[in-house]
């Protein structure tokens, strides 16, 4: 539960003390994020019941600055009110015909309360546009007054807006004036908007323009408005289709009108409130788990709902895993390499629902890489090198690390000979496919950096990696820099996935620093790789401005290409923004399998090893056939390519082997003998 208080201090305090006061009550706050979006419309022609209650601003003269033309005042309401999922006991009045709830103030010029991005917690709208009152025209004087009727617990908060002109007006010979209120019901918490019909007090000049009628959330995303265009009457508006939808007026003409008398729109909030923060969390090649922020409601669970397209689910649509209880959940059953999109929404019971969330979170499967088949270690005598052995799945390419994660790649192919050993010591192998690139502008040559949220705009064809970016960071000493990759085809974009990365700033000349980011990106266009936020000793970012640096694009193909800077909205600069060399990946890599070379600190010395009969294998090279003496002795072969791919095996072989089929080059020859053991040999194919 949300609580606001309000605190009465002097007029030449207020401005000094807004921001304070703000910052105050959103500290001890916690927001739940329901949808307004969720909330049920109905109209009604019932009574428009005038309050004289207590002014909270009247009409002074006819100017703009004493017309009520751009005002905001705080109000105190009697009881707890329930918007969008939180309860309220105050809010904020504007004279441009809504109310706002939350801290976070309304500008006193905001006329679009609904598609505004001031992070107020909600708003309703009875008539948001720029609007103003009269003093004293045709015996008129408008004001802005409230009072509380009715007995607990179904009392209503009226507030009221009296003899006001629909536009923003100084005029004293041409002024039509009307009045509206919203009212705010205790226990139901639902919100009516009642209008009386308007005349015209002096003049009869006609006056049009749109106007917001609706509700907004904690973000623009979250609307519920209503629309009329100006072939429609305003008392026959349908529902809107954004939250910039407006209703259209005219004072003289019919059609679209203006507000009836006793006009009365009625919001009714939902019984059943959708969960919020949905989350992705780990996954794995065919499993992703995900969590949320319970729903207000407290339903007996949660319905999830997922897809390979981004196609929001509809309330008939049934759910992929219904009625969830907690707020986690894995759903397995996935395919690797394939970006899914979640949508949840709250079970109540008995049919009862909520909408689905307003926006997926997507989660990116990993992939399915091939498997290290066998793997054989070796043991040596101290101040020996040992030759270490593997195979994999036919295709993929081995290779050898030394270490179990991170580290170095020492090698490649099915054998691996390590230094010269005097302990035992562990090799890592591992199988993979794919490939890793680079590309982007692989240096800066500006010696000037940007402060601003900037980026690049870029296509990927299939699903890859961005393992990371280099950076020239500008400042005077240790800070933080948050990078984040977002999807640009929709305004504001939305951010996909962020980091935040520990950076030092420095003077000229600046150092270029290797950022790791490990950000897998679906097959998709227009994606925005963007520097975000900049903290402590960073201040910015060397950039390349203008065209002189050169051109774009920078593509790999079949993988990703960089088409654009980015600096305003989602829209393309010939800039160069910040992020050079880009270090990019289609590999997916088996987990590492540790591969052992022991040193046998009993060994007397490499002479006194027992002397085996070698087997001999011959000719070699070789033209079509080779020939293994001793193979009785061996169970199966299996042969290499020199890039580890396994290219065909060989059960219970002859002496003589046909190898006719193969290419010319380098092979390995992997022998399985009968007693467990393994060896192998390089032979050429001419």
């Amino acid at each position: 539960m949300k609580h606001f208080y309000k605190i009465f201090f002097s007029d030449e305090k207020k401005k000094y003390l807004k921001t304070a006061l703000s910052f105050a009550l959103f500290a001890i706050g916690t927001t739940n994020h329901a949808q307004v979006s969720s909330y049920g419309f109905t109209q009604a022609a019932g009574t428009y019941n005038q309050i004289s209650g207590t002014v909270l601003g009247a009409a002074t003269g006819n100017a703009s600055a004493t017309n009520l033309n751009s005002n905001v005042y705080p109000l105190t309401l009697p009881f707890d009110f329930v918007f969008n999922g939180t309860a309220y006991n105050s809010l904020n009045v504007s004279t441009n015909g809504f109310v706002t709830f939350g801290a976070t103030t309304p500008s006193t010029t905001t006329t679009t309360p609904i598609s505004s991005t001031t992070a107020y917690d909600g708003a309703i709208s009875v008539f948001g546009r720029d609007i103003s009152s009269v003093f004293d025209i045709g015996g008129a004087t408008g004001d802005i007054s409230w009072e509380t009727t009715g007995i607990a617990p179904n009392r209503e908060a009226v507030i009221q807006w009296k003899n006001f002109r629909p536009n923003s007006s100084t005029s004293t010979s041409a002024a039509y004036a009307f009045s509206f209120q919203i009212r705010l019901h205790e226990t139901s918490n639902a919100i009516q908007m009642v209008y009386n019909s308007g005349a015209y007090l002096a003049g009869s000049t006609a006056i049009s323009g749109t106007a917001q009628i609706g509700l907004r959330g904690s973000t623009v995303a979250d609307f519920n408005t209503r629309l009329n265009a100006t072939t429609l009457e305003f008392v026959n508006s349908t529902p809107g289709i954004a939250n910039s939808s407006t209703q259209a007026f005219n004072t003289t003409n019919a059609v679209p009108g203006m507000p009836t008398s006793g006009l009365t729109c009625i919001w009714t909030p939902p019984t059943c409130y959708a969960p919020s923060g949905l989350t992705g969390g780990t996954t794995t090649n065919n499993s992703a788990a995900i969590s949320w922020t319970a729903s207000p409601s407290s339903p007996a669970g949660y319905d999830i709902y997922y897809s390979t397209i981004n196609t929001p689910p509809t309330s008939s649509t049934a759910p992929t895993t219904p009625n969830v209880p907690g707020t986690s959940a894995s759903i397995g059953l996935l395919a690797p390499s394939t970006a899914y999109y979640v949508w949840i929404r709250s079970n109540c019971g008995s049919g009862d629902t909520s909408i689905w969330s307003l926006q997926p979170v997507q989660v990116i499967t990993q992939c399915l890489p091939p498997s290290v088949l066998t793997s054989s270690g070796a043991t040596v005598c101290p101040n020996q090198s040992a030759t270490l052995s593997a195979s994999a799945d036919a295709g993929a390419t081995i290779t050898w690390y030394d270490a179990s994660t991170g580290g170095n790649a020492v090698g490649t192919g099915p054998s691996f000979t390590t230094p010269v050993l005097t302990t035992t010591t562990p090799y890592y192998v591992a199988a993979s496919t794919g490939t890793t690139s680079a590309t982007g502008l692989t240096n800066a040559t500006s010696t000037t950096g940007y402060t601003l949220d900037a980026g690049l705009l870029f296509d990927v064809y299939a699903t890859t990696t961005i393992e990371g970016v280099y950076v020239y960071p500008i400042g005077t000493g240790a800070g933080t820099v948050e990078i984040a990759l977002q999807n640009g085809n929709v305004s504001p974009a939305v951010t996909l996935q962020t980091i935040t990365v520990n950076l030092t700033g420095s003077g000229a000349p600046y150092v270029k620093t290797y950022v790791p980011l490990n950000f897998t990106v679906p097959p998709g266009s227009k994606y925005k790789l963007m520097m975000l936020t900049r903290a402590g000793g960073v201040s910015g970012l060397i950039r390349e401005s203008g065209g002189s640096w050169g051109s774009y694009p920078f593509t790999v193909p079949g993988a990703l290409s960089i088409t654009d800077g980015n600096l305003t909205a989602n829209s393309p600069s010939t800039s160069y923004y910040y992020f050079y060399d880009w270090q990019i990946s289609s590999k997916c890599e088996s987990a590492r399998t540790t591969v052992t070379a022991t040193v046998d600190s009993g060994c007397l010395s490499t002479s006194e090893v027992g002397a085996r009969e070698q087997m001999k294998i011959y000719p070699n090279p070789f033209k079509d056939i080779i020939t293994i003496t001793d193979i009785e002795k061996v169970k199966s072969i299996q042969v290499f390519d020199s890039a580890g791919r396994m290219i065909k095996t060989i059960d219970k072989p002859s002496t003589e082997i046909y190898l006719g089929d193969l290419k010319s080059g380098l092979y390995i020859l992997y022998l399985t003998m009968k007693d467990g053991s393994l060896t192998h040999v390089k032979a050429i194919k001419k």
